[in-house]
């Protein structure tokens, strides 16, 4: 059940960056709002690369569906004594159902501004419990002795608190993309604003700038941490690593006015380490346990 937990999970990872895509090459238009059909019909025109993006994106959401589903009911009958399993299982039931209903909004209202950040929160927080679910099916626990498990829950806390913020702070980068405020800030034209106020969007900007400083410094701590008891050292370094990949490519969009090609590597990059940060707090969750007096 584990791996094919893993196997919906890398499904899920590559269904938000086909999604990204479609955001990057301008194709959420390209089928009409005949959803969940393309233009009316099953078997579209495919000369058109828009189309196909589109479509294929469109395609993806029934199989995420199907795997979803599978993944959590074999997941609760086979360990349906286990809370965390149940939870979990349930909780990404209920994130699939309410990411396909915003996914089609967004399409049949013709993808009004802003309203693609409530696609992309649900589907990073799917993404997230997916994990999670992988990890709590583990069966093999370590064992870590009272003073290492105090020093490990208090970095782990620093951890959470940063992780958590950036999960924010994804969500606030898809709000500014997707409010238009970015082409406000940069000066770039759009069809269709949410935000027109300079000072707003330049406010929405710091506030990301500021997260992203207190997110590394967090991401350091729990580094300097992992380093010196020798648990999720290259997770720790791929999430460092990732978020300062982020803030570089976050700067280059800002300076180059790239909001296609620099933002949509954002997006993947801000994926890739939304699953290194769910992987590290699966790991303390669910594969880490304090040793018993007894043992």
């Amino acid at each position: 059940m584990k791996k094919f937990s893993i196997l919906t999970t890398f499904v899920t990872f590559l269904a938000l960056i086909l999604g990204n895509l479609v955001v990057a090459t301008d194709s959420g238009d390209a089928c009409g709002t005949s959803w969940p059909f393309c233009n009316g019909s099953v078997i579209p025109d495919f000369t058109n690369y828009h189309v196909l993006i589109e479509y294929s994106h469109r395609l993806m959401v029934p199989l995420l569906a199907m795997l979803t589903f599978i993944n959590a009911v074999g997941a609760l009958y086979k360990h349906r004594k286990r809370r965390s399993v149940f939870i979990l299982s349930i909780l990404s039931l209920g994130l699939l159902i309410f990411q396909s209903l915003v996914g089609g909004f967004n399409v049949l209202l013709g993808t009004p501004p802003g309203f693609t950040t409530l696609d992309v929160t649900f589907s990073q927080m799917l993404l997230i419990v997916l994990v999670l679910l992988s990890y709590s099916l583990h069966e093999k626990k370590i064992e870590l002795d009272r003073t290492s498990w105090s020093t490990v829950s208090m970095s782990y806390r620093t951890f959470l608190i940063g992780f958590g913020l950036y999960v924010m702070q994804v969500i606030l980068g898809a709000f500014f993309k997707h409010s238009r405020a970015s082409n406000v800030l940069l000066d770039i034209p759009a069809v269709e604003y949410l935000i027109q106020s300079e000072s707003i969007a330049n406010m929405i900007y710091s506030l990301h700038w500021v997260a992203t400083v207190v997110i590394i410094v967090a991401a350091v701590w729990f580094l300097i941490y992992a380093s010196k008891f020798k648990y999720h050292i290259s997770l720790a370094w791929l999430y460092l690593i990732s978020l300062l990949l982020n803030a570089v490519v976050g700067f280059v969009i800002v300076v180059t006015g790239n909001i296609v090609v620099a933002s949509s590597i954002h997006m993947i990059i801000s994926t890739i380490t939304m699953v290194i940060g769910a992987s590290i707090l699966g790991g303390y969750w669910f594969k880490l346990q304090k040793k018993s007096v007894l043992s």
